[in-house]
C-alpha cells in the first residue's frame, strides 16, 4: 500500500503525527524562534510534532537532502514516536521526497507543502480558494514526473495500439489546462476588485501589513468598529478585509487587513495572492504590525520587509506598530514605533492622530469659491478632501480644503461646471493654522 494511503488512514484513526527535521547548511545561522514556529504550522494544519531532529551541512545531500547516517536517525525516531509523518523545514525537490517516504515509510512534507495545506484549510471565500488551488496546482505540476513512471512502460506489439498517451502526459495537459481557467477566473475578479477601489479612490487608503498572528484583524476591527474574522491562529485571515472609517468632517480613511506574511512565505502563494496584495502596493500608507510580545518579533519583522520588497510595495510610505503591549513585558517594549493594543484600545488613539498627521502631510490645499449652490460638488468635496474651512457668503460659499490626490484630481472634477460660477485657486496653510483648524497663507 503507498506510503501516503497508510498516513491517511492513521491520521483518520487520530491526531496526526510528525517528526520535524531542520539543516543548518554551510554557514547559516540558525533562525531564531524557528522549531516552535515549525511546531505551530504543523499545528495549524491539524498536527502535534512529537519530536525534532538537527543536522549540520555545508550542502544538502541531492539524493536525500540530509546524509545517510542522519536518514537512519530519522527513521529510528519515527519509529519510536509512531509517527505518521515527517516535516522538513526547507524546500525539498521531488526525487528527494520520493527517497525520503521510501526509505523511512513515512509521508514527507516540505515547508511549501506545508504552508500550502494551510492557506487550503483555511480558505473560505471563493477567490482565496481558487488563488490556493492556483499555487497548489503550480507546485505540482513539475512533481508530477515519477508519480506515473509505470504507465510510461507500455509498449507496442500485436494487439495493442501502442503507447499512445501516457498517464503523466494527460495529468499534466489537465493540470495546465486547470491553471489556464483558474487564472482567468482570478483576473475576472481582481478586475472587479479594482472597479471598486476606483471608487474609493479618492479616500486616504491605509494597508495593516505584517507576520501572521499580530493582531492585524483584531487591530482593523478595533479601529473601525467592524466584525472582520479574527482568531489566535496563523494564516487566520487570506482573504483583503476593508473598512472605512469616517473621520466627520475630515473626510474619511479606508483601512484594509490583507494575508499574514511569513519568513520564507512560498513563491507560489506570492503569486497567486499577488492581486489579492493589491491593497498593500496600491495604499497610500503601510502600517506594519509586530507582534510586541513575541521573543523573535525583530527577525519577523525583517521578513515583513523583505515580503513588501518581494509584492513591490518597498516604496509605500509605512509606520511601525507594535501590537500586544497588554501582555508583552513592560521592560523589553521596542523602542522606535507606535505601541498599541489591539485588545484593550490602548495606544490606538495615538495611532489614529498618527495617520491623520500622515495624511494631512500629503495635501495639497485649495480655497473653492462658487457663485451657485452646487449640493453633489460640495458633497463629493466633504467625502474625498479634508475641509479647512466652509463659510456660506451673501455671494455663495466658500470652501477652503486639502485634496489627498492633489490639486488636478479637483480641478478635473469642476470641468463641466460654467467656469464663470466659480473660482478655485492653490493655498497653502502653515502648521499653526492647521492646529487651529482655520486657513492662513505662508509667503
Amino acid at each position: 500500500m503507498p506510503v501516503r494511503a497508510c498516513a491517511q488512514e492513521r491520521e483518520a484513526a487520530g491526531e496526526e503525527l510528525f517528526l520535524a527535521v531542520s539543516v543548518t547548511l554551510g554557514n547559516e545561522t540558525p533562525s531564531p524562534g524557528a522549531p516552535e514556529e515549525l511546531a505551530s504550522l504543523v499545528h495549524t494544519a491539524g498536527g502535534r510534532v512529537v519530536g525534532f531532529v538537527t543536522q549540520n551541512r555545508p550542502v544538502p545531500d541531492h539524493a536525500t537532502f540530509v546524509g545517510k547516517g542522519k536518514l537512519e536517525e530519522i527513521k529510528a525516531a519515527a519509529q519510536a514516536g509512531g509517527v505518521s509523518s515527517i516535516v522538513f523545514d526547507h524546500n525539498l525537490a521531488p526525487a528527494q521526497v520520493s527517497r525520503l517516504e521510501e526509505a523511512t515509510e513515512c509521508k514527507v512534507l516540505d515547508r511549501t507543502e506545508l504552508i500550502m495545506s494551510i492557506f487550503a484549510g483555511q480558505a473560505r471565500t471563493a477567490e482565496a480558494k481558487l488563488q490556493v488551488e492556483l499555487a497548489q496546482l503550480k507546485y505540482a505540476l513539475p512533481r508530477l514526473s515519477g508519480m506515473w513512471h509505470h504507465f510510461s512502460r507500455l509498449g507496442g506489439g500485436i494487439g495493442t495500439r501502442g503507447p499512445g498517451e501516457t498517464q503523466l502526459e494527460v495529468d499534466r495537459r489537465k493540470a495546465r489546462a486547470r491553471i489556464r481557467l483558474l487564472e482567468k477566473e482570478l483576473e475576472k475578479i481582481a478586475g472587479r476588485r479594482d472597479r471598486l477601489a476606483g471608487r474609493r479612490s479618492e479616500a486616504f487608503s491605509v494597508a495593516l501589513a505584517g507576520y501572521t498572528n499580530t493582531g492585524k484583524s483584531t487591530l482593523l476591527n478595533r479601529i473601525c468598529g467592524s466584525g472582520a474574522y479574527s482568531a489566535d491562529r496563523l494564516f487566520a485571515t487570506l482573504d483583503s478585509t476593508t473598512r472605512r472609517l469616517d473621520r466627520g468632517g475630515a473626510g474619511s480613511v479606508v483601512f484594509s487587513d490583507t494575508v499574514g506574511f511569513i519568513e520564507r512565505l512560498p513563491e507560489g502563494l506570492v503569486a497567486s495572492f499577488y492581486s489579492t496584495l493589491a491593497v498593500v502596493r496600491d495604499a497610500d500608507l503601510v502600517l506594519v504590525v509586530g507582534d510586541a510580545s513575541h521573543p523573535c518579533r525583530d527577525v519577523q519583522n525583517e521578513a515583513v520587509k523583505s515580503t513588501l520588497e518581494r509584492i513591490g510595495a518597498g516604496s509605500v510610505p509605512r509606520l511601525m506598530v507594535w501590537n500586544k503591549i497588554d501582555i508583552a513585558d513592560p521592560g523589553s517594549l521596542p523602542s522606535g514605533g507606535l505601541l498599541v493594543s489591539a485588545l484593550t484600545g490602548r495606544g490606538v488613539d495615538e495611532l489614529l492622530s498618527a495617520v491623520e498627521e500622515e495624511r494631512r502631510s500629503r495635501l495639497e490645499w485649495f480655497t473653492l469659491r462658487l457663485l451657485v449652490r452646487d449640493g453633489r460638488l460640495e458633497n463629493w468635496i466633504h467625502e474625498n478632501c479634508v475641509i479647512g474651512s466652509f463659510e456660506s457668503t451673501p455671494e455663495g460659499v466658500k470652501i477652503t480644503a486639502g485634496a489627498l490626490h492633489g490639486f488636478d484630481s479637483v480641478v478635473g472634477r469642476l470641468s463641466g461646471i460654467d467656469g464663470s460660477l466659480l473660482t478655485i485657486e492653490r493655498t497653502v496653510w502653515s502648521q499653526r493654522s492647521l492646529d487651529r483648524g482655520r486657513p492662513g497663507r505662508d509667503g
